[in-house]
């Protein structure tokens, strides 16, 4: 039995270095396939979508480098760009708020890309993002908005991103300089399905939200009217420039006759689908999600939809930490769909809805709903919401699952093979000399 021991504790370790080797190469593994929170993009927005070209922009929690890799062919995602301030300065630096734009692309094609953010790429789920680019098309004459984004106490946001679309039509974006100050041309929207947004100069609704990463963001409503510039935003804020909920004068008259008449006006009504068994509310409206009053929803990016009269438009509302406001509007056959442009914290929410219904009757509806956890990881968003209450995707994905991003698998170096080796060749070496010694024991 004694001469047995060496050959025994021989193979017993051989086994165990190749366990914990493998042990420590999954490990090692799973720390590198998973950024950290601080790296990982959120709030990812698709914006500026032309003929030859796209934005993509996103927020990290902590100042790292930002580009994409795209190309035609899904397989081959090779080609890099920049964030447009490295361009610039032709030196990579690390930001919150990252915002890469690509040209010189193919008209009316399909574009697919990978995030890069940090030490990491990131994919949509599993599968690359993806945008189609518009068709060739005349371009309008310039219509440029500009304003200026500050703090609370008036100082000027540099680097804020601006986002702005015009009732119809899809994103457009914009970068603010150090001066608070941004510009972009409103010729430039498009709508849903490709085509050169036509838009009133005047009375078009202009919904704005800022995103400042870890400074905050703000929203504000104006018209095509009052675009030239657009009043200062003020971070932290939900503005109004332009008042969207006074009824008409037709409205206001049954207004005061139903007064007269001893019943409550239409937005004491319209209050008053409260209950928690309420399903449809003021008008026409019937809002599908939450569908009750305190409904639970599971996660920080929900999809809300609802139905209505074709065509009416609606100012959406959710009152979290700040009021996050837009102008949206109801296809043909009256389906409205939503979403957040930012993730919201677990908690009550109250969602209002305000419009003008076909009987030209002004309404208000609104819903509480309780988030139950924010989403974990980076949260990206697998498609775009667009203020014609359609959705563009991005790519195809559903809109309810809104996981967050997995990296590419590009990685391999792994860190820990070494330590699996050296366990390897000391277990042979063991084994080689427990035989040698059983050998010249038997002599």
């Amino acid at each position: 039995m004694t001469k047995r021991i060496p050959t025994i504790i021989a193979v017993l370790i051989l086994l165990g270095g190749l366990a914990a080797g493998v042990i420590l190469v999954n490990s090692r593994q799973g720390l590198l396939t998973k950024a950290g929170p601080t790296e990982s993009p959120k709030n990812v927005k698709i914006s500026n979508k032309g003929s030859n070209t796209f934005t993509v922009s996103w927020t990290t929690d902590t100042p790292v480098t930002g580009f994409l890799k795209y190309s035609e062919n899904p397989a081959s995602i090779k080609t890099p760009a920049g964030d447009i301030r490295d361009q610039i300065s032709g030196s990579s630096q690390g930001y919150t708020n990252h915002y890469v734009t690509v040209t010189g692309l193919n008209s009316g094609k399909t574009n697919y890309f990978m995030i890069g953010s940090g030490s990491q790429l990131y994919d949509d789920s599993g599968k690359p993002f993806s945008v189609t680019t518009g068709q060739q098309v005349i371009a309008p004459p310039e219509d440029v908005a500009n304003g200026k984004v500050t703090s609370a106490d008036g100082s000027p946001i540099n680097n804020a991103i601006v986002y702005v679309e015009v009732e119809g039509g899809e994103t457009l974006s914009a970068m603010t300089k150090t001066d608070g100050t941004w510009r972009l041309n409103l010729a430039l929207s498009r709508s849903s399905n490709g085509q050169v947004l036509t838009y009133d100069p005047a009375t078009s609704l202009v919904s704005i939200f800022v995103q400042a990463g870890i400074s905050g963001t703000a929203t504000a409503i104006t018209n095509t009217a009052k675009t030239k510039p657009v009043p200062d935003v003020v971070l932290g804020k939900n503005q109004s420039f332009v008042d969207t909920t006074v009824a008409t004068e037709s409205a206001a008259t049954a207004d005061t006759a139903a007064r007269s008449s001893g019943f409550r006006n239409i937005t004491e009504e319209a209050s008053s689908v409260l209950s928690p068994d309420a399903t449809e509310s003021a008008g026409s409206m019937i809002i599908t999600y939450p569908q009750i009053n305190g409904e639970m929803i599971a996660t920080s990016s929900p999809q809300f939809s609802g139905k209505t009269d074709p065509g009416i438009t609606i100012r959406i509302s959710v009152h979290s930490s700040i009021e996050l406001t837009q102008i949206i509007k109801a296809d043909k056959d009256g389906n409205w769909i939503w979403t957040p442009p930012q993730g919201l914290d677990p908690g009550v929410h109250t969602l209002t809805l305000e419009y003008t219904d076909a009987n030209n009757v002004f309404q208000k509806v609104v819903r509480t709903f309780t988030v139950l956890a924010s989403d974990g990881g980076g949260g990206l968003p697998a498609f775009v919401a667009t203020p014609s209450g359609e959705v563009t995707a991005t790519p195809s994905a559903t809109p309810t699952t809104r996981m967050p991003a997995t990296t590419s698998g590009n990685l391999t170096d792994t860190g820990a093979l070494s330590l699996t080796i050296v366990m390897g060749i000391l277990g042979t070496v063991l084994l080689l000399f427990g035989r040698v010694s059983k050998k010249w024991w038997r002599d």
